[in-house]
């Protein structure tokens, strides 16, 4: 769950994970650890057709979320950071 400062101007203020509801703490708008951040859509197709899901996981809870995956996620090393 994200929140604002400043709705109007998007000033992030601070992120809580949605799975265990640590707080993540912001730095002038960038999270200061890694989150997992989750803006789905849902269209025709689904039974959710309409509807839009946001969500945000720490890294403990997203390891626990992808370790019960049937199918291992992929995973690859990227070259260069940014």
């Amino acid at each position: 769950m994200r929140e604002y400062k400043n709705k109007e101007a998007k000033i992030l203020d601070r992120i809580i994970c949605n799975g265990c509801g640590k707080v993540i703490t912001v730095r002038r708008g960038m999270p200061m650890e890694g989150v997992f951040s989750v803006h789905q859509v849902w269209e025709y197709m689904s039974g959710k057709d309409g509807e839009i899901d946001r969500f945000d996981l720490c890294e403990d809870c997203y390891d626990k979320m992808t370790e019960q995956f049937q199918i291992p996620l992929t995973r690859t090393e990227q070259a260069e950071l940014l």
